[in-house]
């Protein structure tokens, strides 16, 4: 039996060329069997004037939509300005520094983004064929009324809720997603346990990995980064996001108790000030680098971390970086977070104090052969029940039953 056609719109928080994550992922994959248009938050930046919607080919059967407002320094901060007063609270710690940002899907921009999409949509969707509305925010919930899709589904890969800075109606927002949604995914245990009980058509999608991408690093032909290639070793490395799920506190003692190792931190840093971050000269910041660079940094790892604050934001974390990590059989310690336990604890160390966490980045450098070998045969398999084709094909799946339910339902 031929698969039901439909399109995909989906809308995401997360810019479709800011960090390769769970979105990008599964919608490159799901491209396969739907086109897809992601429409992404509003892009603010410093530059030559340019005020315009744009659509951008990302890859086959697939588009990002953008609303680009480029402008000089002055209209750049009052457009950010006027999208973060709508946030409860105390505000965003934004260095004056930056040259771009992103505008929040609530901003002053929002009608103006609706309107863009819904004209371009009407132009891009095949006549009489199934919308899927794909959201990733609860924020967006109101798109539901300006396409009146056929299939909604809601992919959950964070409690936005308990990020630093959520406004108190995001909770009521995602109610009203949860009860107009036909499928809920979530991306990892502790997101599951909260929802299933609000949603009867819930299903657990930890986060996976494309294993022969990262596998890259066991390449001896690998060149490493030359930022990283010369420095002292052991290489104690992280690559992610630096936000107010780190632990920073933890980061310097280990710093401070390790001034042998150089601590590696890759990603760009966000709502907190740099200002924050330790500075003991041997832990190094490098920012952002393209999902084509993590391996050749992944190589250079002695030992891959995850020092994660245990709060509010992380308890429903299910890090991406963990398979990653792993299909380059690095060695991984991480704070006490459930996911990772409950999912990766076979293999990944878990320190729940500083002086723990000595002890255990101390065993992983020392791993004999036999430890290392032991471990690997774990992770293989790890590696081969959370491929991201497997998933997508899943996820593919359990959406054409629904469209053929609810067009039988229909007729």
């Amino acid at each position: 039996m031929s698969d039901v056609q439909a399109d995909i719109i989906c809308v995401s928080h997360l810019w479709w060329d800011w960090v390769w994550q769970r979105p990008q992922h599964l919608l490159s994959r799901l491209a396969n069997n739907y086109p897809v248009l992601y429409v992404e938050e509003p892009h603010n930046e410093i530059g030559p004037e340019f005020n315009d919607f744009v659509v951008t080919e990302r890859g086959l059967n697939i588009k990002s939509a953008t609303l680009m407002l480029r402008s000089d320094h002055d209209t750049f901060w009052e457009r950010l300005r006027a999208s973060l007063d709508r946030v409860v609270g105390h505000p965003f710690a934004v260095s004056k520094d930056i040259t771009y940002s992103s505008l929040m899907f609530e901003s002053p921009e929002q009608p103006r983004l609706e309107r863009h999409v819904q004209e371009h949509a009407a132009q891009w969707r095949r006549p009489g064929v199934p919308l899927v509305l794909w959201l990733y925010t609860p924020v967006v919930v109101g798109f539901i009324e300006l396409f009146q899709p056929d299939l909604v589904v809601f992919d959950v890969m964070d409690e936005l809720s308990a990020f630093k800075f959520a406004p108190q109606r995001l909770r009521d927002q995602e109610q009203e997603l949860l009860d107009r949604a036909d499928l809920v995914f979530c991306g990892g245990p502790s997101l599951y346990a909260g929802k299933k009980d609000r949603h009867n058509d819930a299903h657990l999608f930890p986060s996976g990995v494309e294993q022969e991408h990262f596998a890259q690093a066991l390449r001896s032909d690998l060149p490493l980064p030359e930022d990283v290639r010369d420095l002292p070793r052991p290489i104690i490395g992280y690559y992610g996001v630096v936000d107010e799920r780190m632990d920073l506190d933890l980061l310097a003692y280990l710093a401070e108790a390790r001034p042998d190792a150089s601590f590696v931190m890759v990603g760009p840093t966000l709502k907190i000030q740099e200002s924050s971050l330790p500075r003991p000269g041997n832990i190094h910041y490098l920012g952002k680098r393209q999902y084509a660079e993590l391996p050749a940094y992944l190589k250079a790892f002695d030992v891959a971390i995850m020092p994660f604050a245990l709060n509010e934001s992380t308890r429903f974390i299910s890090p991406t970086k963990t398979l990653e990590y792993m299909a380059a059989h690095k060695p991984t310690v991480s704070t006490p977070i459930p996911d990772v336990i409950s999912l990766y604890g076979s293999v990944v160390r878990i320190a729940d104090t500083p002086e723990a966490w000595v002890s255990q980045l101390d065993a992983a450098l020392a791993e004999t052969a036999a430890d290392r070998e032991a471990r690997r045969g774990t992770e293989e398999d790890l590696l081969q029940r959370y491929a991201w084709d497997t998933i997508a094909a899943e996820m593919h799946a359990l959406m054409q039953d629904r469209l053929v339910r609810k067009q039988g339902a229909a007729s």
